[in-house]
Order: structure tokens, then sequence, then C-alpha cells
């Protein structure tokens, strides 16, 4: 992973197809633009191309590679980033012309960003594994073995088998990458999934917060559960997963409470995979708390991102609660219409930060799970 020693300079290109309005392109930079600042990066040039078909080398074509040429020379950028999840063959061409004009150069697709603020945040064994092997599958074995494999003494001709080229060696050592890497996961995830079934024999009531990243889900799990969790107003700022405990008071019951990794809009499903177990607390939660940003402009897109996730975990039949937090940062909101709006999730409005209403949340978390069968 790139050393985040000093501020870098980006430049975000965007691939849209044609008809793509200028509000939902702004928005998507915008979101980009926070994920650079996420590891300390600066946004210096945005380039936009309007295409319903990409290019199949670049992805770009040659106009725009050399319009975005010319502002890597102008602004020295040192990052170029593609708002997609582009094919590693493609990053890696278009990085082979960049490098003619800046030897430095890195050319990245939004997966790559994110898994590098995942590197930068990851504290635990488990975390980082993970992101080794989103890494490994994204990347593919063309792109992890080229500086790994030529790079190294005695991996000409010579040391290959017999009819074998660079591809296929790179290839294998790939797959064997990915291999070890899951092997070393799988242990954990076995060791976490001991650790659920455990509590669940012991009679313990788990509830899950998750949300969209930045929407104040480990500030929430702090003030439930006294704790002291890393708090940052960044994307990802939480990538492990926690767990801690929630007294209810009136129906006299412990509840296991865990927070965990934020999601964000087209996430790939290889990047949900390699993140199983981190979310195995949230798969297997009786109930979830689905904490929305209310001061977001965009807290209804972005509660549909959520959704969408949830179901393709298979969770949207789980109880689950809506909570708006930051109800103490806007004047905005219409409470009464948003409670009717999402009426089946029994939404309700606080704030983290102040503490207020928490009460409110207690009791209609004691309610909900005294209904759960």
């Amino acid at each position: 992973m790139l050393e985040l020693r000093n501020q870098l300079r980006f430049m975000l290109v965007g691939v849209v197809p044609k008809g793509t309005d200028s509000e939902t392109i702004l928005r998507d930079l915008e979101e980009l633009e926070l994920l650079v600042k996420t590891i300390n990066g600066k946004v210096f040039a945005v380039s936009i191309q309007k295409a319903d078909h990409t290019h199949r080398g670049t992805i770009i074509g040659s106009g725009k590679i050399q319009e975005v040429s010319d502002k890597i020379v102008k602004e020295k950028i040192d990052i170029v980033v593609i708002n997609n999840i582009v094919k590693p063959g493609q990053l890696f061409e278009l990085e082979q012309i960049f490098l003619k004009i800046n030897p430095k150069i890195k050319v990245w697709d939004r997966v790559d960003l994110i898994l590098q603020i995942f590197a930068l945040h990851a504290q635990t064994k488990e975390a980082n594994l993970q992101i080794d092997l989103a890494s490994l599958t994204h990347m593919g074995p063309t792109m992890y073995g080229m500086s790994e494999i030529l790079s190294r003494p005695g991996s000409g001709i010579g040391a290959i088998g017999t009819g074998e080229t660079n591809t296929e060696l790179m290839k294998r050592h790939w797959k064997y990458e990915i291999k070890q890497t899951s092997v070393k996961l799988d242990k954990l995830i076995k060791n976490r999934e001991q650790q659920i079934i455990k509590r669940k024999n012991l009679g313990f009531t788990t509830v899950a917060i998750v949300g969209y990243t930045n929407a104040g889900k480990t500030l929430l799990f702090n003030r439930l559960t006294n704790k002291t969790n890393y708090v940052a107003d960044a994307l990802f700022a939480t990538l492990d997963s926690s767990v801690g405990k929630l007294y209810l008071p009136n129906i006299k019951k412990e509840v296991i409470l865990t927070d965990t990794i934020g999601f964000i809009k087209n996430l790939p499903p290889k990047l949900i995979d390699a993140f199983k177990s981190t979310l195995l607390e949230s798969i297997n939660a009786d109930l979830l708390l689905l904490i929305i940003d209310a001061s977001d402009p965009e807290y209804r897109d972005k509660t549909r991102v959520v959704d969408d996730i949830l179901y393709e975990l298979k969770l949207k039949n789980k109880p689950c609660l809506y909570i708006f937090n930051k109800i103490d940062t806007t004047n905005n909101i219409d409470e009464n219409k948003l409670s009717e709006q999402y009426h089946d999730f029994n939404p309700l409005f606080i704030s983290a930060k102040t503490g207020q209403c928490l009460d409110s949340l207690l009791r209609k978390i004691e309610e909900t799970i005294s209904n759960i069968k």
C-alpha cells in the first residue's frame, strides 16, 4: 500500500453514460473527493468523459488521455482516480501512458482508493487479511504478479517450468496467494463464528449497528456501551468490528451491541465477500439499527444503498429500526414526513453527539426485543 506521509495531488476522472445529469455527476465526484481527503489527498483537477461505450484498452479515449496528460503535467498530479470499477489491464495501460510524463504516477479506480483507506484504518490481523484478499481479487493475476515476480532475481525464462510463460507463472502465484490468505482468514472466521454461537447458547440477544459510512455509527456505539472507540468525521474511520454490552433497564436485560464497517455505493460484491468475517456480526444479529445521517442532503439515496447491501447480505427480513442521527446539526428535517415515509421501520430521531433522545431509542430497542420470538 502507498505511504501517505505528505499530501498527495489527485486528479479525478469520471466516466459516465451519455445523458447522465450534471447533479448526479457532481454528487459522485463530491463523494470521491471525500474519499481522497480521507487519505490526506487533495483534488487539483477533474475531467468527465460521457460515453455509452468505454474504450476497450484504456477505458477513456485518446482525446481524453491527452487532456488528462496535460493536467498531470500542469497540476503535478501524483494519482489519477477513475471513478469506476476498472479492469486491471486497463489501469495498467493507462499508467504506462502516463508514466512517460510522470515516472511516479499512479492510476487507481474507485476500489483501489477504498482499499487504500481500508489499509490506513485497519487495526487487526483480521482486517488486514481481508484487505489483502480484496486487493488480490481486485487486481487480478497479471497486475498482482507484474512487480512481485518479474522483478525477482532468477525469474527469467530459465527459472520457469517447461512451456510456462511469465503470465502463467503470475497466475499460479496469484492463486497461491489467494488460497493462503483465504486459509488464514477462514481460521479467524471460525473463531468469530464460535464466539457468536457461544453468545447465542448463553441466551444473549445481539443488536447490530449498520449504515452508510460516516453516519455516526461508532459515536452511537460508544454512547450506548461507554466505550471510547476511534471516531472521526471521515469515511471508513471504523473498519474492524467492535462488540460491547448494553443494559436495558426496563426489561432488565443485557444485550450485545456490535459496530462494524460502514457501507458505500458502488461497493463491488467481491469487496463485500472479502469482509464477510467482519459482517458476520451483523448477519447473525437479532435486531439491526440502521443509522442515517439526517443532516446529509443525500440521505435518501444513501439509505437505499444500505438497503440494497442488506438485501445482498440476505438481511432485509430482520427486524430493523431506522435511526436518524445528527438532528442537532440541522433544522431542515421533517420528522412527521419521515415518520410516515418510513413507518414500517419505526423511525427515531436522535443525536449521538449530544445524547438527545437516546432514552427514546433505548425504549424502542427494549420494545422491539421483547417482541422478537
